[in-house]
């Protein structure tokens, strides 16, 4: 940033955070600060641990800070002789799966971050309370997910192997809290693996050392816990793209809870089988919700999942609809397809008219208008398209949340971030439709409002 102007990255902006920091220290409260190797027990016991440990490869920080670290060298390295001893930064020790620092062999990088890790989290299991949860933060989204004849498998290696550390070093992972703290005008492009929040891993150690279920038992279990534990968290307005990291606590809880889970050979589960079986439930969870929306809507939704917006013959779309209990011309009069021609699909959302809603939309047609009035409009745009059906508006950020799923599993990112951003601020929208209740609908005109903002 520009030190002397006066946005973000400026003299006095950044003078100010300073100033409210040093105001809310504890003044009375003394504080050692040591340096230790994370892997190496440094005799600390009894004590509260909160850590923020590297994201498997997502970040090289030793390789970022060569980019300020050469010039504070050039011009401290006679001040501090020690601390610039070196050309450039350490490289070898950072506890991060980056291939090239292993002749690109991303295995031994995999082993590496493996062995690390697993020594970091047996010596944290030495020095923690009983009494107090280890809460480790790992900002990590999942992103390897492999389609199948069955659906979608879903696991990733950071986190596979963050949780088996965590889990052989002795604890019982307990939950998974999406906090959010992320500002708004973090520089973070669509598409990065990034998340709306960080994800506290909340971690106590094993009471029940020896206790081995079958995984016949695991998944029953997990179906009892995970579905409440879901309906909380949609019910908060969590991001969609936190919930699939979010369900991995309540659902890991229960298989880090037991020493074994054993497989229908006899094997020990691994923690990529009991991921993939967690985000199957969670799969199987929003698929349930098809049977609350009206039938021309699960036309809509399973054709997005398997063509999204593009062409599907009419022929295949006619056997669709009368399996869901429609037709082809219903959906058409009702503004939800095209078809002409022998082809059928899904009208795209640029074409849809932004209007204040009523009873007769399906619950499509009701979310494609809000995600479109988010993108153009804005909050307020969305509150006005509600204010007139608001008792019914939780099926469309329901849909939101399934819609999401199906855009994150087929990589569309626009279409992913659009629905993220409408659940996001879901609790501000219903806020402001409240307040526009009472409002008379002809006053509520929306279109000529609008801004686009690109």
């Amino acid at each position: 940033g520009n030190p002397f102007c006066n946005s973000s990255g400026c003299f006095d902006n950044t003078l100010d955070w300073i100033i409210k920091v040093i105001i809310n220290f504890p003044q009375k409260t003394k504080v050692g600060v040591a340096n230790f190797a994370a892997q190496i027990d440094c005799g600390l016991r009894n004590v509260m641990i909160s850590t923020d440990p590297p994201y498997y490869d997502n970040i090289g920080y030793a390789d970022l800070s060569d980019y300020f670290y050469i010039w504070l060298r050039q011009n401290l390295k006679n001040i501090y002789p020690e601390l610039f001893k070196t050309m450039l930064t350490p490289k070898e020790e950072e506890l991060i799966a980056t291939p090239y620092r292993h002749d690109g062999d991303k295995q031994k990088a995999k082993e590496f971050f493996e062995k690390g890790m697993s020594d970091v989290c047996k010596n944290l299991c030495l020095y923690a309370r009983e009494d107090f949860p280890v809460t480790i933060y790992y900002a990590y989204k999942q992103s390897e997910t492999e389609e199948n004849e069955l659906g979608f498998d879903t696991a990733s290696s950071g986190w596979e192997t963050m949780l088996n550390a965590i889990i052989k070093a002795g604890f019982s992972i307990t939950g998974t809290w999406p906090m959010r703290t992320e500002r708004e005008g973090r520089s973070v492009s669509i598409g990065t693996n990034a998340l709306s929040s960080s994800i506290v891993l909340v971690c106590r150690k094993r009471n029940r050392k020896n206790v081995v279920i079958t995984r016949r038992d695991f998944v029953k279990e997990l179906k009892r816990e995970l579905r409440p534990a879901l309906e909380k968290l949609q019910q908060s307005n969590i991001a969609p793209v936190d919930m699939p990291q979010s369900a991995i606590g309540p659902g890991i809880a229960v298989f880090s809870k037991y020493s074994q889970v054993l497989e229908t050979d006899g094997k020990s589960m691994t923690v990529r089988s009991a991921l993939q079986i967690i985000n199957q439930e969670l799969d199987s969870y929003f698929n349930e919700q098809d049977g609350e929306i009206d039938n021309e809507t699960r036309f809509c939704v399973e054709l997005y999942k398997q063509k999204g917006f593009d062409i599907i013959k009419f022929g295949d779309a006619d056997n669709m609809a009368r399996a869901k209990v429609t037709s082809v011309q219903a959906l058409v009069d009702k503004g939800l397809v095209y078809a002409q021609k022998g082809e059928v699909h899904l009208i795209d959302r640029d074409e849809i008219e932004i209007n204040v809603s009523d009873k007769s939309d399906t619950d499509w047609l009701l979310t494609q208008k809000l995600t479109k009035a988010m993108e153009k409009g804005g909050l307020e745009a969305c509150a006005k398209v509600l204010a007139p059906i608001i008792n019914s508006a939780e099926r469309a950020k329901n849909l939101a949340y399934r819609l999401y799923n199906i855009a994150d599993r087929r990589k569309w990112t626009q279409e992913a971030y659009a629905y993220n951003s409408l659940v996001t601020e879901w609790a501000e929208i219903i806020n402001r439709a409240r307040e526009l209740q009472n409002v008379p609908t002809e006053q509520l005109s929306i279109g000529f409002e609008i801004q686009n903002k690109e």
